[in-house]
């Protein structure tokens, strides 16, 4: 499995179950017929980008090549709000599926284990069907902490291992990431990350920018597992609110 599974075993072991706002200022150039940007006015865009989407709410849509993993979720800046929901689909096994919501210093999770149909047996659902409480001191750890905001995506700290950004077309950076030094980066597995070895110092990067300058599109060429995300209603998102019902 290449996808973080601390979110899984911590909200199993809590379970029993085992161990709107105005439009940011257009920051962006070299649209169509203009000149290709400097490598420094490349990077000075794309960072400016990063800022601004830590600023800006939006939902999100992460997903990987294989098609066996999605995660989509919104942020919404206003109330500090995070949600997330993480479907990881397994060969002959079934899907997990991990949902998170985060506002404020509040936080709940749930997991849903979807059996596969086995010799005529249709699938099933087990595993935690009601939302647990995450006390504030889980929410401050890995990677809970990672989630919130959706700094496993973009953040200023992750793109300060962004280097050789270069303009491909207008509004598109290209440059190669550090993901050893921040392998939670789209919650990936940590031990996966490890055996890329020294392929993870320099894993492909592509960024897609609008007009505004607020990133549309970040694509991660990940040895073994390209990751996708895709960023969507830009300040439009409803704010998330707490589960209706929550479990002991």
């Amino acid at each position: 499995m290449r996808r973080v599974v601390g979110l899984t075993i911590v909200l199993l072991s809590l379970a029993g179950c085992g161990d709107a706002g105005p439009e940011p200022a257009d920051r962006t150039r070299g649209g169509a017929g203009s000149a290709a940007e400097s490598a420094e006015q490349a990077t000075d865009r794309v960072r400016a980008a990063v800022e601004t989407m830590e600023q800006t709410s939006f939902a999100f849509r992460n997903t990987s090549d294989d098609g066996a993993s999605v995660i989509d979720g919104v942020v919404h800046r206003p109330s500090e709000s995070t949600t997330m929901k993480m479907a990881i689909t397994m060969e002959d096994a079934g899907t997990s599926v991990t949902q998170f919501v985060r506002i404020g210093d509040r936080g709940w999770g749930r997991i849903d284990l979807i059996m596969a149909p086995v010799d005529g047996v249709p699938a099933s659902t087990e595993g935690v069907t009601q939302w647990k409480v995450l006390p504030p001191e889980m929410l401050a750890q890995e990677p809970f902490r990672q989630v919130a905001g959706g700094a496993f995506l973009v953040s200023t700290d992750l793109f300060t291992g962004v280097t050789g950004l270069h303009q491909t077309a207008p509004q598109t950076y290209a440059g190669t990431i550090d993901i050893a030094a921040h392998p939670l980066v789209g919650l990936l597995d940590e031990s996966f990350v490890a055996t890329l070895g020294e392929r993870a110092r320099a894993v492909p990067l592509t960024v897609t920018l609008d007009l505004t300058g607020r990133i549309t599109t970040l694509v991660m060429d990940v040895p073994d597992h390209r990751l996708e995300t895709r960023f969507t209603d830009f300040d439009a998102v409803t704010a998330p609110v707490p589960p209706a019902t929550v479990g002991p």
